[in-house]
């Protein structure tokens, strides 16, 4: 973005009033803005790393009234924003939280809409990757499936998908690396919200989940029969669609049973109607009012810079760390974080990686990430994982993108990659940070200890990596998705990297702990295996 654009953009961003935040996380912040008075719209801030500038536009095609009408986006220098209708209304975990859980009658409404509201956007080719509770506002003409934060095209050829994202207990195993999303994740996330608006729990509680699901007096057994097939581990055991889920949900909802007395009736649902799109003309006018004051403040702090210092480099010595070791506080810059100076080294650096594969062709690898850079935190670090023939062909390539890296910390990540032809050689390139993600350390890591491990295996030539992870201090990391991914390194005799697992568990509060198990398909023989946490 040249100045005049960062100063236009800046002029549509200070014309909103932020009313409240909604949310923040990984995918960014979501607030409640008004515009001079009217309103109030909602404002999805997304890191530009992450931002899936074309599913936004194909989302003003998308005629269901029950997804977010788009009134205007615009970039800003770190970040893309996007400014939506609001949709007056209780989320579904409110809903359930505050009612106990549906009625069948009331809750196949509910998930019939969420297919109308999924196949729009399957047919314009957008997988949602994140159908949750809180992202389902009931209003009063019905449900509204909102926050495409995470939401992304199909790829053809593809494999996997680059990032793992999703809400743990309604994301489908896809999601987690095992297979790129399609229009069936979608439908697996379905399945699991119509079982939890059935039983009111959430599928995250396993075996909680899974024997209210078997409850006859909750769910019928042709019903659950439909929930389970949406559900299914593998994607084509699935309804292959969210219109033939609908479909078959349509069929049980004539044979269901009366509803209990004591359940509780929500709004009648009617056709949602649509908003007006009258908001980019008012904030066009705005824009160039804002613009003009812009420019006005730039060039009078221009004439009053002088001589002034630019900024101190970043170090040139690298500050060596351990695994989940946290950076020392810097006291000149408690007060938050500003913009750093990017060198023309890369401060990134893969210390160490491995991988190996197995039978079917795919690859199991880990790496190790430090920031060698005395005073640049790394927001989003991306690193390549390309796989490449005996003659140098690319056979797959993927990126992985983490959170956040402080100064002098090292930090591992783990996962499975490939596409069932088994690279001769694998290569690890970390992309070098600019300075829309690098900025003034402000801040400090999470720290995880690990204890209580054992290694079960299960006679087929799996094994299963078990133990404890405990926070012992929590961090200020802004890639937060409430998880700690633990990852299981395999070394060989000569202390080289040959296998990477992982699995997430809900983050415990700060000096609590939590069980993991991290299982590892038919990994190579191994000489030493190591765990580490990383906050996710």
């Amino acid at each position: 973005m040249n100045d005049e654009q960062v100063m236009h953009a800046m002029g549509i961003d200070d014309a909103y009033h932020v009313e409240r935040v909604l949310a923040s996380g990984a995918g960014g912040t979501t607030e409640l803005v008004t515009l001079d008075g009217s309103g109030p719209f909602v404002r999805k801030r997304i890191p530009a790393k992450l931002a899936r500038r074309g599913v936004w536009a194909s989302l003003v095609e998308c005629d269901s009234a029950r997804l977010p009408r788009v009134e205007a986006t615009y970039e800003m220098p770190r970040e893309f924003v996007v400014v939506c209708d609001y949709v007056p209304g209780e989320n579904l975990e409110q809903l359930v939280a505050a009612r106990g859980r549906l009625g069948e009658k009331d809750a196949l409404q509910i998930v019939i809409q969420l297919c109308e509201a999924v196949g729009a956007l399957h047919a314009h080719g957008i997988i949602h990757r994140d159908i949750s509770p809180t992202n389902v506002i009931v209003a009063a003409d019905g449900a509204h499936l909102i926050d495409l934060g995470i939401a992304r095209f199909r790829v053809e050829g593809a494999t996997r998908d680059t990032t793992q994202l999703g809400t743990y207990g309604f994301a489908s195993p896809e999601q987690y690396g095992f297979a790129q999303t399609d229009a069936r994740s979608d439908v697996y996330s379905l399945g699991r919200m119509l079982g939890y608006l059935l039983t009111g729990v959430m599928p995250a509680e396993g075996e909680k989940y899974e024997a209210a699901l078997e409850d006859d007096s909750l769910i019928s057994p042709d019903l659950r029969a439909v929930i389970q097939r949406a559900s299914a581990m593998e994607p084509s055991a699935r309804y292959q669609s969210a219109e033939a889920f609908a479909a078959a949900i349509g069929g049980e909802k004539d044979a269901a049973p009366d509803e209990a007395a004591d359940s509780v009736e929500p709004p009648t649902f009617g056709p949602a109607p649509r908003r007006r799109n009258w908001v980019k003309a008012l904030l066009a006018v705005m824009a160039a009012v804002a613009f003009v004051a812009a420019v006005a403040i730039i060039f009078a702090q221009t004439l009053g810079a002088g001589e002034k210092d630019a900024g101190a480099p970043v170090a040139d010595e690298p500050a060596q760390s351990q695994p989940q070791q946290q950076p020392e506080d810097d006291a000149e810059d408690a007060g938050g974080a500003s913009a750093a100076p990017v060198t023309d080294e890369n401060p990134l650096e893969i210390v160490e990686s491995g991988w190996s594969s197995d039978s079917a062709g795919y690859i199991s690898y880990a790496f190790a990430l430090r920031n060698n850079s005395g005073d640049s935190t790394i927001e989003y670090p991306t690193v390549t994982i390309t796989g490449r023939a005996d003659d140098g062909s690319v056979v797959f390539s993927q990126d992985q993108v983490l959170g956040v890296i402080y100064p002098g910390q090292t930090i591992w990540w783990a996962a499975p990659a490939g596409n069932g032809t088994a690279p001769d050689s694998v290569e690890f390139a970390v992309s070098e940070p600019d300075g829309h993600n690098a900025s003034m350390a402000t801040g400090e890591a999470s720290t995880y200890s690990i204890s209580n491990l054992s290694v079960v295996e299960d006679g087929f030539g799996s094994k299963s990596f078990t133990g404890e992870v405990t926070l012992e201090h929590e961090g200020d990391e802004v890639f937060d998705m409430g998880s700690v991914a633990i990852l299981v390194v395999l070394r060989d005799e000569a202390g080289r990297v040959i296998y990477g697992g992982q699995a997430f568990v809900d983050r415990p509060a700060q000096g609590a702990s939590r069980s993991f198990e991290v299982s590892c398909f038919n990994p190579p023989d191994y000489a030493s295996y190591e765990v580490h946490a990383l906050t996710w």
